[in-house]
């Protein structure tokens, strides 16, 4: 059980930091966030989707249901870094 615990925390700290790393180039870029903000929305509403059909046929374990919840939560902050940036150069 510590072992699984384990690589749950190793995989969030993957994945704060590449989220810090991309939302760090994206607002550094200068290139058009249109398509890249569509892209993040479709796959934030395809693992929710995912996350929601794991929530009704879940394991015991739940192991699945964690890493769609996660992957919700990298995707779902991609999306709203995209957001905030593509907001921020239209004010700017």
């Amino acid at each position: 059980m510590s072992g699984y615990i384990l690589v749950i925390i190793v995989g969030v700290i993957v994945l704060a930091g590449l989220t810090y790393m991309n939302l760090r180039k994206i607002s550094k870029s200068t290139a058009d966030l249109t398509q890249l903000k569509k892209r993040t929305l479709l796959w934030s509403e395809i693992s929710l989707a995912l996350f929601v059909v794991q929530l009704f046929f879940r394991d015991r374990q739940g192991g699945f249901l964690l890493f769609f919840g996660l992957l919700t939560l990298f995707t779902g902050a991609h999306y709203f870094g995209v957001l905030y940036y593509s907001r921020k150069r239209k004010n700017g």
